[in-house]
């Protein structure tokens, strides 16, 4: 008879998988520290009444952990709850914040604005809300993409009735948006890499209610945004023009004020960076004794 084969020494199970959420308030140190308090004890209620105002009441007698962070609060649920801290939870949200900036105005403060940060993945859980519990590398994830660029200058370029900004791992996105178990349109989600500290990786943004240069310039005002013209600074390999029926150079370095030029072509005079691509005639190039003939 074969004696079963034991595990190999340090081998252990995986703790359990739990969806994370936790929010940051913008600008809470900039309120007056005696408010800080109230601020403190006023979120997790936030939170709270955001799930209740989407029929969600029930998931906060489910968290397995809790923790506050001063300006913000972090949850964990079951994994199952993924898809619901998505849709409808960041839309209640950004009306509940809306709602409760009139009571704010009323105590003098500003109103509440909050990233948020989603997340799935295996950390500790005792059950018991135990201080060591939520602990992991997803755990981790959930923080550096809370305290990243992307998410953070959301707020910024947006106007004060944008009170969310949330910001999504990759395995939530895949696991409960692109399954279609948010029942919304992974287009309302865009892509942006993420790099804090030690952690680099791709997550997903979402803005319920976007305001200000979101509207005007899109979520990302990188170069390598989705859709932006991936050329390497300096590249000027032509591309065919179908119209001209010749190669133009289409670099986004390009100087001069020049695009593309059709038909017969006489005399350019032009930067001394160049390049320029013509059918016929001189090209004069304003350097120093630079002059290029190309016929």
């Amino acid at each position: 008879m074969t004696r079963p084969q034991r595990p190999g020494p340090g081998v252990s199970p995986l703790p359990p998988y739990r969806s994370m959420l936790v929010v940051d308030m913008k600008d809470y140190s900039g309120a007056p520290g005696r408010h800080h308090a109230h601020l403190n004890a006023v979120i997790p209620e936030i939170l709270q009444s955001a799930f209740a105002r989407c029929a969600l009441a029930t998931l906060w007698t489910e968290i397995s952990f809790s923790d506050s962070t001063g300006d913000g609060y972090a949850i964990g649920l079951p994994a199952e709850r993924l898809p619901f801290l998505l849709n409808p939870f960041l839309g209640s949200l950004q009306d509940e914040l809306t709602d409760r900036s009139r009571t704010l105005a009323d105590a003098g403060l500003s109103p509440i604005r909050m990233r948020v940060s989603v997340s799935v993945g295996p950390v500790t859980d005792s059950g018991a809300n135990a201080v060591s519990d939520g602990a992991g590398a997803a755990r981790v994830e959930l923080h550096r993409l809370l305290d990243s660029d992307p998410v953070r200058d959301l707020l910024a370029r947006s106007a004060e009735v944008t009170r969310v900004a949330a910001i999504v791992s990759a395995r939530a996105f895949e696991d409960a948006v692109l399954t279609g178990y948010t029942e919304e349109s992974p287009d309302l989600y865009v892509a942006a890499p993420v790099q804090v500290k030690r952690y680099q990786g791709e997550a997903y943004l979402r803005v319920p209610a976007p305001s200000g240069d979101l509207l005007t310039s899109g979520f990302r005002t990188d170069p390598d945004a989705p859709g932006a013209d991936r050329k390497a600074p300096g590249d000027s390999s032509p591309t065919a023009d179908p119209a001209a029926g010749r190669s133009v150079d289409r670099s986004r370095n390009r100087r001069g004020g020049i695009g593309a030029i059709s038909g017969t072509v006489h005399s350019i005079i032009t930067d001394p960076t160049g390049p320029i691509n013509t059918g016929s005639g001189q090209i004069y190039n304003n350097g120093p004794q630079d002059f290029r003939e190309n016929r």
